[in-house]
């Protein structure tokens, strides 16, 4: 019996799934601009992630889209009061804390803005509006997921069976005996 529940804990050590921190509470996320030709930009540049909106986007002073990250996601919504008709903006977010390792649109009501203009490149997540309409209370989800910061499940079995050779190697040395001759 003793065996069969050691057998069955190992099993479910080397089965369990991979921990994947996707909280983005806390990061330090950075906002820009790409390419040329728009005259939309990212009023601040850098946004420790928490409550509320972190980055607003648009033609300086007046916001137009409001980005706001939340534990495992992106909301961007139309903030300007009116529609909008934006030809040339695309905005590229890049997490400093871990980089973003998948992204998934999962509702918009942003015309012209489909899963195709949602891209991660090198850790880095690109927004593509260009071609897209707003009405007056447009808003987009995208679901995002992180790097781990935990360690997987493999890496953890690697290291305990390598500390487990290292305790045997050692305890092989000890055995030998070991004698002392004086000439």
């Amino acid at each position: 019996m003793k065996k069969l529940l050691i057998a069955a804990s190992a099993a479910a050590f080397f089965a369990a799934s991979p921990a994947q921190a996707a909280t983005l509470i806390g990061d330090t996320v950075t906002c820009d601009q790409v390419g040329s030709g728009s005259t939309y930009s990212c009023f601040t540049n850098s946004a420790v992630v928490g409550g509320g909106r972190e980055f607003e986007v648009g033609a300086a002073p007046n916001p137009a889209i409001g980005l706001n990250f939340n534990g495992g996601g992106l909301r961007i919504t139309n903030i300007s009061g009116g529609a909008l008709f934006l030809t040339q903006t695309i905005v590229s977010l890049a997490d400093l804390s871990k980089a973003f390792t998948s992204a998934n649109l999962l509702n918009s009501s942003i015309l012209g803005f489909g899963s195709s203009d949602v891209t991660i490149q090198n850790g880095v997540l690109r927004l593509d509006f260009a071609g897209t309409i707003w009405a007056r209370n447009s808003t987009a989800n995208i679901a995002l997921d992180t790097a781990s910061a935990v360690p997987e499940p493999g890496t953890w079995a690697m290291m305990l069976l390598g500390l487990g050779a290292m305790g045997a190697a050692m305890r092989s040395r000890r055995r030998q005996r070991f004698s002392v001759r004086y000439a």
